[in-house]
């Protein structure tokens, strides 16, 4: 079989898998019922969130997920998605259950709504308390932090190689802080952008570059992109077919010349200046590579849906997006 073959998008692959208990020993797997799926991703400090629909559960499969409570937080259940087709599939998400509620669509359609996130508790918890010596490097105090952070369930295995600055701390201090707020000071120090992802942390240069070693995903009408990539203030949006490999800090190559521009704006507004003076193709990489900076998956496996929705950056481009967002969604 060719590599072609093996990356063809052809016959959506999922699966969904939720633990019934805190030690992670049993679970129950949901993937033949009718699932709808959004999971969001942004390197802007913040967990990465899923929220699922699975429709007409039974109540005893209800009830093994807690009984009588929404709020299931801290209890550390959880949550694994695999998607994508089934010559090309991955983990797109695994995180702590931390809300089911329960509903009817019709008559004859009820539904239960799960919603999980990565990285939250250590978000929320994570506390940094350590004494830095004298003469620690940029390295040595985020490595601190990150420790903390995987005291509340972040991992940093795939943590990718960061350029730290040389300076070193002229004196020693005790660092007792929120770890989100001491990895976003040095996040500013560095100049690097980071979030929590499949893996756990992700961290990804503001200024990207590109490396002729490093993997480039094409994406063109062969290989899943969908319409025209649109270019706005926040960078270049981009619609894609359902793809794992399509992560924060991943790099893809686009044919600028598919590139759509937004219209000018004349509507009278606050803001309507700064988009105008924003939107330019200053924000294009010359040779058409760009960093994803945010990502969303969207599934629905009965109906259409089946995308990967994307804000990329360009590698080396004159300026960079104004704000880096992730996509909003409002549910039904």
């Amino acid at each position: 079989m060719s590599e072609t073959d093996n990356n063809r998008q052809w016959l959506r692959y999922f699966r969904l898998v939720v633990a019934v208990d805190k030690d992670n020993q049993q679970a129950i797997d949901l993937s033949e019922f009718r699932c709808k799926f959004r999971i969001s991703q942004a390197v802007i400090g913040k967990p990465c969130t899923a929220e699922i629909t699975v429709y007409n559960v039974s109540q005893e499969t209800v009830n093994r997920l807690g009984i009588g409570t929404n709020v299931i937080e801290n209890q550390g259940m959880r949550v694994i998605i695999e998607a994508g087709y089934q010559n090309h599939h991955g983990i797109i998400f695994q995180g702590d259950l931390w809300w089911k509620s329960v509903g009817r669509e019709s008559e004859t359609e009820t539904f239960m709504r799960l919603v999980a996130a990565t990285g939250d508790r250590a978000r929320q918890y994570a506390v940094v308390n350590v004494s830095v010596a004298k003469g620690a490097s940029q390295r040595e105090i985020f490595d601190k932090v990150v420790a903390a952070m995987k005291e509340k369930g972040v991992d940093s295995k795939q943590l990718p190689k960061i350029q730290f600055m040389d300076s070193r701390l002229p004196r020693g201090k005790v660092m007792f802080r929120m770890a989100t707020d001491a990895m976003n000071g040095i996040a500013d120090t560095n100049n690097f952008d980071w979030g929590y992802g499949v893996d756990g942390l992700v961290a990804i240069p503001k200024t990207p570059t590109y490396d002729p070693n490093e993997k480039v995903i094409v994406l063109n009408a062969d290989t899943g992109l969908i319409g025209r990539p649109a270019l706005d203030e926040d960078g270049l949006d981009v619609q894609a077919l359902l793809n794992p490999n399509l992560e924060i800090g991943a790099k893809i190559q686009i044919d600028n010349a598919s590139v759509q521009r937004n219209n000018y704006d004349t509507t009278v507004s606050e803001d309507a200046v700064t988009k105008n003076q924003a939107v330019t193709d200053a924000f294009l990489s010359a040779d058409g590579v760009y960093q994803v900076i945010s990502r969303e998956h969207v599934g629905d496996t009965r109906g259409e849906d089946w995308y990967t929705n994307l804000i990329v950056v360009g590698v080396n481009s004159a300026s960079r997006p104004i704000a880096p967002s992730v996509f909003t969604y409002t549910s039904n």
